[in-house]
């Protein structure tokens, strides 16, 4: 699946194999069987997995499910937030560690690596840290999860994420210092997501600078609210973000990997699954089919 053909060239059928569905797409009925035929049905050529799935069915029976149907796993979700302070947090992120890697060690999959936000690391009833403290224990802990990995044999892909989930999400924002971080491990390379990091002018460089690194890309259109409120993901057709450059760009660099197309199913209002997947295979293709 991860020739070196380009995002932009070939036949249709042959542009769609470059294109990986994943599992957040889906609404709780769907199960993961049904998603892998409704993805496979479409041409594409790959999911990426999330911990619904890994839940779902063990490893084993995860890599058969995506080899009947000419799958490849692009991506598994998400170990990390390693500054979590609530002891439940972390027992249950632990637990999910534990399955990300026995599956990307069966599945030959990068495991999505999201640090944490500042909130994390809030004592219950007490402020969260300084963020300059907070990126440090990030980095350390990132340290713990590149050892982990180097004993597994599996690779981390880092990802950035967008400012306004610094206290939220992650507190590792821009392309630039995640590629630092990554580099001090043989074992993590980057996720690029679009959605998050669209608006960083380190992205373009980092790409053509760092390619190889690259283990994930993940892309959607944005809604940006005129009330200023944060942005959305949407469908690709949708938004200032110029998926089109972003592609261009990948292309230029040589990237060969999959262009894994991340939206929330219920952020998404809870669309009909399949005019979700249809609309997407179709808006990729109009997307590079201009070569």
């Amino acid at each position: 699946m991860a020739g070196r053909s380009g995002i932009f060239g070939g036949t249709a059928a042959e542009r769609l194999r470059r294109l990986s569905f994943n599992f957040y797409m889906a609404p709780p009925d769907c199960g993961i069987e049904r998603f892998c035929a409704m993805a496979a049905a479409r041409g594409v050529g790959g999911v990426g997995l999330t911990a619904r799935a890994l839940h779902a069915l063990p490893p084993d029976a995860l890599a058969d499910l995506l080899r009947m149907h000419g799958l490849a796993c692009t991506s598994l979700n998400s170990t990390g937030y390693v500054l979590h302070a609530d002891p439940a947090a972390a027992a249950a992120q632990a637990a999910l560690d534990d399955l990300l890697f026995d599956a990307a060690q069966a599945l030959g999959a990068p495991i999505n690596a999201i640090l944490g936000g500042t909130l994390h690391a809030a004592t219950a009833g007490g402020a969260a840290p300084p963020l300059r403290d907070a990126r440090a224990s990030a980095a350390e802990g990132l340290e713990r999860l590149a050892r982990r990995a180097r004993a597994a044999a599996v690779r981390l892909a880092l990802e950035p994420m967008h400012p306004i989930a610094l206290g939220t999400k992650g507190c590792i924002n821009q392309v630039s210092h995640a590629r630092a971080l990554a580099v001090r491990h043989p074992e993590v390379g980057l996720t690029l997501d679009l959605y998050h990091s669209w608006w960083d002018e380190d992205l373009t460089p980092t790409i053509a600078a760092a390619t190889n690194d690259i283990l994930v890309v993940q892309i959607c259109g944005l809604a940006v609210p005129a009330d200023g409120t944060a942005p959305r993901r949407a469908e690709l057709a949708a938004g200032p973000a110029d998926v089109g450059l972003f592609l261009r760009d990948l292309d230029a660099a040589g990237y060969g990997g999959a262009i894994e197309y991340e939206v929330f199913w219920d952020q998404m209002g809870q669309p009909d699954l399949d005019g979700l997947l249809d609309r997407a295979a179709r808006d990729y293709l109009d997307l590079t089919g201009d070569a």
